[in-house]
Order: C-alpha cells, then sequence, then structure tokens
C-alpha cells in the first residue's frame, strides 16, 4: 500500500473510531503537561493538567506530575482512562521524557508560509492533520486530540535519515482570517510497533 493510501486509511479509522473508550483502557499520549486551568476552569480540583493545546484531564495517583509540568518537556504519558472521579479523565502510571515532536508556529501571519517540523526515527511514515478544535478519538493505543469533524490532511511524507520533515502551510491572505485558531497533530508509523500520534499544537491567525 502507497503512503498515500495508507494516510487515506488513517483518516477514514479516524473518522470512524468514534465509540466511547471504555473505562480503564491503556493509551499512550504524547504532549507537554499543562495546568488544568488551562481548559477555562480556574478551581477545578479533579483536573490538576491537562494535555498542553488540549483540554484532556490528566492526573496521577502513583505519579508527582508537578515537576513534568513545571519542565516544559515533551513526554510520553502511560495511563489508563479513568471514569471513577468526575470528569473522567487520563490516570498517568509512567511517564517518559522525550525529543521527538511536531514543532508548530504559535502564532501565525495571512499571506505567509508558516513552517512546521516533524521530529521521528528515520524513514517513518508520517502526515500531519488541522482541525478547528481539540478533541479525544482514542486509536492504535493512543488517540488524536483534535476534533474529527472538520479534518484536514495537510502534509504527508517520510522523516528523512536526521529523523526530521519540514513542511510549509501557507495562510491565505485573507484579514477575515485573523483571530481564528487551528489544531494541528501528526501521525507517525514506525516499520515495527502500533502508529502513534505526536504533541498536538494550536496555531492563532493574528493579523
Amino acid at each position: 500500500m502507497s503512503l498515500r493510501s495508507t494516510c487515506i486509511a488513517f483518516t477514514l479509522a479516524l473518522l470512524g473510531a468514534l465509540a466511547p473508550l471504555s473505562a480503564q483502557q491503556t493509551l499512550t499520549l504524547r504532549g507537554e503537561l499543562d495546568e488544568g486551568r488551562s481548559t477555562g476552569c480556574y478551581y477545578c480540583p479533579n483536573v490538576p493538567y491537562t494535555i498542553k493545546f488540549s483540554e484532556t484531564p490528566v492526573r496521577s495517583s502513583v505519579i508527582d506530575l508537578a515537576p513534568y509540568q513545571l519542565s516544559s518537556q515533551q513526554l510520553i504519558l502511560t495511563g489508563t482512562w479513568d471514569t471513577s472521579t468526575r470528569p473522567a479523565g487520563f490516570n498517568v502510571t509512567a511517564v517518559q521524557v522525550v525529543g521527538e515532536s511536531l514543532g508548530f508556529p504559535t502564532n501565525a501571519r495571512t499571506g505567509a508560509t508558516e513552517r512546521f517540523d516533524i521530529n521521528g526515527p528515520a524513514g517513518t511514515p508520517t502526515a500531519t492533520f488541522l482541525a478547528f478544535g481539540s478533541g479525544f478519538v482514542p486509536l492504535f493505543g493512543t488517540a488524536l486530540l483534535l476534533n474529527p469533524a472538520v479534518l484536514i490532511e495537510i502534509d504527508s511524507g517520510v522523516l528523512d535519515a536526521q529523523g526530521n520533515r519540514r513542511f510549509g502551510l501557507p495562510v491565505p491572505a485573507n484579514a477575515a482570517l485573523a483571530g481564528l485558531n487551528f489544531w494541528t497533530q501528526s501521525i507517525l508509523v514506525p516499520a515495527s510497533g502500533q502508529p502513534y500520534f505526536s504533541n498536538p499544537g494550536r496555531t492563532t491567525i493574528d493579523r
């Protein structure tokens, strides 16, 4: 199967994977930790953390996550989806610091081409998607952290010998786009092992 066919198949799988997540399902998510109040709730004791640029609640009954949140590092978070607390959230049981990530512009200009960088194992096929909101769709033992209602593939290819891929995303020269937010996330398909999603990103078009 060609890379493009593979990406199309993944896209169709993503759109069809909207069944509710079962309690205690083990998942591995990637990204930075952010404060729980990033959801807009300034006193939510049951949401101490989130994955940055996603409103996925993150907590842990066995690990002190505060140092990881303060370090602003990319993490692999392994745990289970816990429905015993409201709101339901991701209960972390293991943490690993990694250097791999999706690099994205936090701000974009109309009429400009904005650069994205993907890092991972050399030779890995990858595709990057854009959405107009965050979400949570479990798939492949990980999760798409984008809203799947409108999911647009903006790039696909293979990481080079150094494990990098760069691409540009043109932003239309339309002043009406100022203030718009869009979210991005990549999927990587290693030669062995499960496909996995990168950290999510959020970009604001400011002018």
